[in-house]
């Protein structure tokens, strides 16, 4: 078992380099070196009102790859559009709190049963009811192992329509966030126009039909525009359009809702919150979130079978100035793979998950350390690798950079690679990422264990689909993910738990970097009612009846 690590020579990113990221990001109207925003109306409640909305101009940050939730499990993509034409049976909280919507009741009759009672009278935007059968369908199509969905999904073993509306699920085992994990991935579709376009289901022209508050009205390269449902009878959201255009570069973003070309949009690079703040009449809403960023090294090839070459490659990661230049305010350093939040459950407290946590294994940025790791690998003398990144994501590129630069003196090279987000989730999806891998926006489905730790690891979570991007697993570990994913007393659960972070922190397959507030900017005339919207509401769809009028 390694030494708790500290820095003996903090090795910080090059000043050049930073001025040269941030220079491409700077905006007039904002102060272009403000790296401690920490404004309170980011956070404040909004005074709405219920006046119409004609159109709404929402920015994504990528297009997706399908408007099939099942061939593109996107959440700031698909799922921002997806969820407003197809509806999830439940919405649930990052809090963990369940509220009904095509399903009015769900029942646990035993732990591996959910019996779901739906929603009568309720129409597709084609004018066909939705029956049993179509849950039911939906339910087995996110949940299958072609499905992107299906790391979430995979506890799903039998779905049966148990009545002319109710649909009965049994699960696999006794999976303590199975419901949570429908909840979150199953947009309910119509399944005889699914079936009968099988293949194109999802592309321009062909985009699933659903209960929903709107339909998709046109499909294109630079846009997707979407209309009222006029079959949707329930609270109506306040917008009679959205229309997403896609624009990647935060900055891009930023200038066209300053233009009013478009209406809001996510800050995904935080740093520069402040200037979208500058923007007349805009709002910037930011809120904790379970979604967490880590570096990963695939433990079945050279030279990242060698731990001592993983430790090495720890040691040179600068986190906390990657964090500062990157988001500022708003991310927090993680010494975890999973944050506290999602362990308190089982621990008994939030203050027992944290002095666990705070007694793990840490990896200090060290020149000296990670030397010293290096000379006793296989690799003393160095080795080559690529780093690829996601280009928007600025966070991603100065890590790769950092780790470029912070390892040239051991005779490492390092090679950053920018793709493109959608190359990126091909990639991962297909389970091909190998070397030094970025992955991003990992949260769980439900604050728990199970649905991100019990997926990360083990030999099970091995292979397309899955997530255990590192590869990496040990006897001990199977073990234990096979406990934290199964319903049982906490005590056990939370030992489990404690096996699986005490040997990745020592085994090192997995480097905790950041977890993100997530961070929306509305332009003058609307506003989001409360505090702001989170991820969750952004798959399940709430996200659009919180958008109201200011005016």
């Amino acid at each position: 078992m390694p030494p708790t690590m500290r820095p003996r020579r903090r090795l910080m990113l090059p000043a050049v380099l930073l001025t040269a990221l941030a220079s491409t990001t700077a905006c007039a109207g904002g102060n272009e070196n403000d790296d401690t925003d920490t404004s309170t109306d980011t956070r404040r409640t909004t005074k709405t009102t219920d006046k119409p909305i004609p159109v709404v101009n929402w920015a994504l940050p990528n297009a997706p790859a399908s408007l099939d939730y099942a061939k593109s499990y996107d959440n700031e993509s698909t799922g921002a559009v997806m969820s407003l034409v197809t509806e999830p049976l439940e919405r649930v909280s990052a809090a963990g709190e369940f509220t009904p919507n095509l399903a009015t009741e769900v029942t646990q009759p035993n732990p591996t049963t959910l019996v779901y009672t739906l929603r009568s009278g309720v129409t597709f935007s084609s004018g066909a009811e939705l029956t049993a059968q179509d849950v039911a369908w939906s339910i087995e199509y996110f949940s299958a192992e072609t499905a992107q969905t299906s790391a979430t999904g995979q506890q799903v073993g039998d779905v049966e329509v148990t009545g002319p509306l109710e649909v009965t699920v049994k699960l696999k085992s006794a999976v303590p966030t199975a419901r949570a994990g429908i909840a979150l991935t199953t947009l309910v579709e119509e399944a005889k126009y699914a079936k009968a376009h099988a293949k194109t289901l999802g592309n321009a022209g062909t985009a699933p039909v659903g209960t929903g508050p709107y339909k998709v009205a046109s499909h294109t390269t630079e846009k997707i525009t979407l209309v009222r449902n006029p079959e949707y009878t329930r609270t109506k959201p306040a917008a009679d359009k959205v229309v997403f255009s896609f624009i990647g570069d935060d900055t891009a973003r930023q200038l066209a809702l300053r233009s009013g070309e478009i209406d809001g949009g996510p800050v995904t690079d935080r740093k520069n919150a402040a200037q979208w703040k500058a923007v007349p009449g805009a709002t910037v809403y930011a809120n904790p979130s379970l979604s967490q960023d880590f570096l990963a090294m695939d433990v079945t090839k050279a030279p990242f079978d060698d731990v001592h070459v993983r430790r090495a490659v720890a040691h040179s990661v600068d986190r906390d100035g990657i964090l500062k230049a990157a988001f500022g305010a708003y991310a927090q350093p993680m010494t975890s793979l999973i944050p506290a939040a999602e362990l308190a459950g089982v621990a008994g407290s939030q203050q027992a998950a944290e002095t666990f946590v705070a007694g793990l294994p840490q990896y200090g940025l060290s020149e000296s350390d990670a030397k010293a790791e290096l000379a006793k690998s296989g690799h003393p003398q160095g080795f080559s690798a690529t780093v690829e990144y996601v280009k928007d994501f600025r966070w991603q590129e100065l890590a790769a950079l950092s780790i470029q630069q912070n390892m040239k003196p051991l005779g490492v090279k390092i090679t950053p690679k920018a793709v493109t987000v959608n190359e990126w989730y091909a990639k991962f999806f297909k389970h091909e990422l190998t070397g030094i891998t970025l992955p991003f926006g990992f949260g769980a489905s439900y604050p728990d264990p199970a649905p991100l730790l019990g997926k990360l690891v083990g030999t099970a979570n091995i292979g397309p689909q899955k997530i255990n991007i590192a590869n990496w697993s040990t006897p001990d570990v199977d073990k234990a993910q096979a406990v934290i994913t199964t319903a049982g007393a906490d005590a056990t659960r939370w030992q489990a738990a404690r096996t699986i972070l005490t040997e990745v922190a020592e085994q090192v397959p997995y480097v905790p970097l950041f977890t993100e507030d997530q961070v929306y900017a509305v332009g003058e005339g609307i506003g989001f009612e409360g505090s702001g919207i989170t991820s969750f509401d952004l798959s399940n769809g709430g996200w659009i009846f919180a958008l109201k009028s200011t005016v």
